[in-house]
């Protein structure tokens, strides 16, 4: 189970870690038609000089355009913490977003955002800007540089897609969020007994209410098994069909033996999504596609230059 969760966020650190590391080649000699020292003070150990620190900050563009710090040995090893700390916020909130949309899907927070996951996003995306801004003064001198050269343009369009999954991200907390609280129904048992997507969905056991699962047309209260604890058992929430989850599970039918049995369970009655639903998952899915296009975007500044 851990494997499956982590694995998203084990690819993504991955991804982080190799575009961290950097190699010199002869491809920039002769793309510069300079020779080796003109950047390097040592080319055996592959110690930068001042005008290779400055090509490699221009997005090796030659010949280097002003406006990039060259910072001295201490200097550098602040950034170099700074970076680091950025790079574990954003590995955070990326591996959050994959985990989130791609293993539990969005429906797990269409009926109300869990503050867990909320409060460690906003912190991430504080601490990301935080630490991005310091690393970008800390690498140039002036702003026009990134309009001057193919490695500003890049940062330009990291810091655009930022501000606005920043800006989603706050819409949703801030405006989506409570409406899909409000949204929620009432934990109330049909009087016919026959429960539909909607109506089970408001015995999650969150918040004192029941906890109820489907499984195979029928509806089952777990609200007293030690093993559903406010709603939640491994990666299932209560207030769920789980018909589907049972054959991944590492056992079998026999545990829902002597649970109480409060109805049946009509699949297809499929109510329709609330605005704030739909909305909720526009926002998710367009927050999936920004994270890719910002991951496009880094190993492109990396290697593409």
């Amino acid at each position: 189970m851990f494997k499956v969760r982590a694995f998203p966020l084990i690819v993504l650190l991955v991804i982080l870690l190799l575009i961290a590391t950097s190699h010199a080649t002869p491809e920039y000699s002769d793309r510069t038609e300079q020779g080796c020292k003109t950047c390097h003070t040592d080319p055996m150990t592959g110690r930068l000089s001042t005008l290779g620190l400055e090509y490699a900050a221009s997005g090796y563009v030659w010949p280097p355009e002003g406006g990039y710090r060259v910072l001295g040995p201490i200097r550098r090893s602040v950034r170099l913490i700074i970076g680091a700390i950025h790079i574990i916020f954003a590995f955070i909130w990326f591996g959050t977003i994959l985990y989130v949309h791609i293993i539990l899907k969005p429906a797990y927070a269409a009926r109300g955002l869990p503050r867990g996951e909320v409060s460690l996003g906003l912190f991430s995306m504080a601490m990301v800007g935080i630490t991005g801004i310091l690393l970008t003064v800390s690498r140039i001198k002036s702003i026009s540089v990134l309009f001057r050269s193919p490695w500003g343009n890049l940062l330009l369009a990291k810091i655009i897609l930022y501000i606005i999954m920043v800006m989603s991200a706050l819409f949703v907390v801030f405006s989506v969020g409570p409406r899909l609280k409000r949204g929620e129904k009432a934990s109330r048992i049909p009087k016919d007994g026959r429960f539909d997507p909607l109506t089970l969905s408001g015995f999650d056991g969150k918040e004192g209410r029941p906890a109820f699962i489907a499984y195979s047309g029928r509806v089952y209260d777990v609200s007293n098994s030690r093993f559903w604890r406010n709603g939640v058992h491994m990666r299932h929430l209560a207030g769920q069909d789980l018909s589907g989850s049972l054959s991944k599970a590492p056992h079998g039918e026999e545990k829902l033996k002597g649970l109480p049995v409060v109805g049946s369970y009509d699949v297809s009655l499929r109510p329709p999504k609330t605005p704030a639903q739909k909305a909720f998952y526009i926002i998710a899915y367009a927050n999936l596609a920004l994270v890719f296009i910002v991951l496009f975007i880094i190993a492109w500044w990396r290697w593409g230059l």
